[in-house]
């Protein structure tokens, strides 16, 4: 009986640990409804999206994840941003939207903002794949799956962002 309620216990006590250590992360779902997920996103880089004078325009991104170097494109409307990643010149390149306004939500597995008192994630996952972005202000990093693989963990400059006003995809 005693090993029972002492295993019982540990059991508790390690139940409690897992608990406080993902307390420090808030989840929230994101709706499944056409410009909510791009929303998020818009939110997440208001500093540098509110700099297009029309809300529109391209966020030219260059930096890297280890030794590979990666280029990125944010292709930014007002329904929608059209997304462009590359690594090492081709040896990993997708491209998807962030909330299509025509998109179907069938594919989407899940799509949560996660905050921590260190970054924000917005992360998607659909069945062949998906993506996360986080930023903490001063940095994103972009990932992205697809059938063909998961790309690293590019990390990118802010700060170092061109942007391209009224340039669309």
């Amino acid at each position: 009986m005693k090993t029972t309620k002492m295993i019982g216990f540990s059991l508790l006590v390690a139940v409690s640990g897992v608990s406080v250590a993902l307390a420090d992360n808030t989840i929230v779902k994101v709706p499944r409804e056409n410009g909510a997920v791009h929303q998020e996103f818009k939110n997440l880089l208001n500093d540098t999206i509110s700099k297009f004078r029309s809300g529109i325009g391209r966020i030219e991104m260059k930096g890297g994840a280890g030794k590979e170097m990666c280029a990125a494109n944010f292709y930014t409307t007002n329904e929608t941003t059209f997304v462009t990643l590359d690594v090492n010149g081709g040896k990993y390149y997708t491209e998807f939207y962030i909330d299509h306004p025509h998109q179907s939500f069938k594919q989407i597995l899940f799509q949560n903002l996660i905050m921590s008192d260190e970054s924000v994630e917005l992360k998607v996952v659909e069945r062949d794949g998906g993506y996360s972005i986080v930023t903490d202000g001063k940095t994103l990093t972009l990932t992205s799956k697809t059938g063909q693989g998961q790309s690293p963990a590019c990390e990118f400059s802010l700060a170092q962002a061109m942007l391209h006003e009224g340039e669309t995809e």
